[in-house]
């Protein structure tokens, strides 16, 4: 789920409660599934008391995001041993 700038800190700790959390690292090698833009929005504007059946709706429809699995494709800048 990509969430834009503005976020308030009482939903961002929701978000953090519930699990998610913001990628470190590249490259990363878990699985993802793009939640769409519009159940973001949902999301976000949903009251605190049905968040939690918004976000399983949201996962409900989100689609499989290709993931980096060939090695040929990794970024320059790893070193391969």
């Amino acid at each position: 789920m990509t969430i834009q700038a503005g976020l308030s800190d009482e939903f961002w700790r929701w978000l953090l409660d519930q699990g998610w959390r913001e990628p470190a690292y590249r490259p990363d090698r878990r699985c993802y599934r793009e939640i769409p833009s519009t159940w973001v929005t949902r999301l976000i504007d949903s009251p605190p008391e049905t968040r939690a059946q918004v976000l399983a709706a949201a996962v409900a429809k989100a689609s499989h995001r290709p993931a980096l699995r060939n090695p040929g494709t990794v970024p320059s800048y790893i070193k391969r041993g």
